[in-house]
């Protein structure tokens, strides 16, 4: 409501310095207003706002808070401030980077900091001419309406301070929500971006010692270091917030080409492995054809390979689980490795991109693409362990012979090695993928004859190699 009002006004004003109504900057020499004395300037508490470069004093009597303030300081009490975390996010909200306020929350002052292109073309109005200045007063005194409905009428004129700094005075008032609002604030520019020191009231008057006390705060102020404007000016911002503008962009389409690139490649490879197995297939084929013709000219049935291993894996819940895991690791690393890429891009983006809604939906998107393919071990499990829940045994037999192996038990089939596309060993067992989802899980401590090492060796011989 009223900090709608006071985050609306700060808007306008920079508004209206983005429109580029100003004049060409210029140095020029400003005459100070000794209304408020040096003494009563520098009376207060010492406060260095560092990313600012600025120092400053806070007036006796009040208290001083920043984003960065613990929820445990006793001084929150003090000042009449119940919930801390709804403060910080406004000020947050309202790009506020110090909050005064007198015993009880009499009233608050606050300090907020926002940069647009012509904040950072003019960077200090020490360096603004007497023209310009007067020209952004003239803008800022017409009568101005914002897109909520809320009135603002604004008096304004320049104000340099006993520290030398330049400033815009505005005394506003307006309504909003029904209620009637008013607001002083002094305004200036240091090192690319625009400070506004504001204190407000609802429904009455400004006090005296509201007023007085804002003064000496703007009074306080001392610029710790003033900073080289950097090369290129208005344009190299510019640039900049095109750039931060188009980065998800940017973003979004290194994604599709990394994805692009990485199935143009999976599908050239999986195309030569479909041919190569075409072609072993086929030689397979024939040659069984062969044994079974030459068996029947004899009168005698197809002579049965010999067995060279033979494994006997019970496939126990416990196996299921760990199998589901590894298959993610090792079956399904384009899944997570493309997720965990994009995940690490949203929270880059998050940090980067200083937009409340940009990082709201960049962090979604992480979240996504962190928490997607832990999902995906337990789908797996379940579908593995289905195929066991109706058979009476979890038990699978497997006869490994010179050109195929066949299976038997809870599934059964004879399969030509070339059949086999990937085959992945890990600690306890042998994982035998025929596709994506058609594997087979060998216990290496369930040999009943030969050994891992044999199948191992067997396996190097006989299975497709790209």
């Amino acid at each position: 409501m009223v900090k709608k009002f006071t985050a609306a006004l700060l808007s306008l004003l920079l508004c209206v310095t983005a429109a580029g109504t100003l004049p060409a900057a210029a140095a020029s020499s400003v005459s100070t207003v000794s209304a408020v004395s040096q003494a009563s300037a520098a009376d207060g508490t010492p406060f260095e706002l560092k990313d600012c470069y600025m120092k400053l004093n806070i007036p006796k009597g009040l208290y001083a808070f920043t984003q960065d303030t613990s929820p445990s300081d006793g001084n929150l009490m003090k000042a009449g401030i119940a919930n801390w975390y709804t403060e910080k996010k406004d000020m947050q909200d309202r790009s506020s980077v110090l909050l005064v306020s007198a015993p009880l929350g009499r009233y608050t002052m606050s300090v907020g900091k926002k940069s647009s292109s012509s904040t950072q073309q003019y960077y200090n109005m020490t360096a603004m001419s007497d023209a310009g200045i007067n020209s952004l007063i003239s803008d800022l005194c017409k009568p101005q309406s914002t897109s909520s409905g809320s009135s603002v009428s604004t008096k304004a004129h320049r104000y340099t301070s006993p520290t030398k700094q330049p400033y815009i005075f505005m005394d506003m008032q307006g309504n909003t929500d029904n209620k009637k609002v008013k607001e002083v604030a002094y305004f200036t520019i240091i090192n690319g971006s625009g400070y506004t020191f504001e204190t407000y009231r609802e429904n009455g008057e400004l006090s005296a010692e509201q007023k007085t006390s804002l003064k000496q705060l703007v009074d306080s102020v001392k610029v710790t270091q003033v900073l080289a404007k950097p090369a290129g000016g208005e344009s190299s911002v510019v640039l900049q917030s095109v750039f931060i503008l188009l980065l998800p962009v940017l973003v979004i389409a290194a994604i599709i080409l990394v994805m692009f690139l990485t199935n143009r490649a999976r599908r050239a490879r999986e195309n030569k492995r479909k041919a190569l197995l075409l072609e072993r297939l086929t030689a397979y084929r024939k040659a069984q054809e062969t044994r079974e013709e030459d068996a029947r000219e004899k009168g005698l049935p197809p002579p049965e390979p010999e067995t060279l291993i033979e494994n006997n894996t019970k496939c126990v819940k416990k196996t299921l689980h760990r199998f589901s895991w590894y298959d993610l690791l090792l079956n399904r690393k384009g899944t997570w490795i493309t997720t965990l890429v994009i995940a690490v891009l949203a929270i880059a983006a998050a940090v980067w991109i200083d937009s409340t809604g940009v990082r709201v939906v960049a962090l979604l998107i992480a979240a996504f693409g962190i928490i997607y393919p832990l999902t995906i071990p337990r789908k797996v499990f379940q579908a593995e362990d289905g195929s066991f829940r109706k058979m009476k045994s979890r038990r699978i037999r497997y006869q490994f012979r010179a050109e195929d192996f066949r299976v038997s038990g809870v599934y059964s089939g004879v399969y030509p090695y070339v059949q086999i596309i990937h085959v992945y060993e890990v600690k306890r067992y042998f994982y035998l993928y025929l596709g994506a989802n058609h594997v087979y899980i060998l216990n290496k401590h369930s040999f009943t004859q030969g050994t891992a090492d044999d199948l191992r060796k067997l396996l190097q011989e006989k299975c497709l190699k790209l």
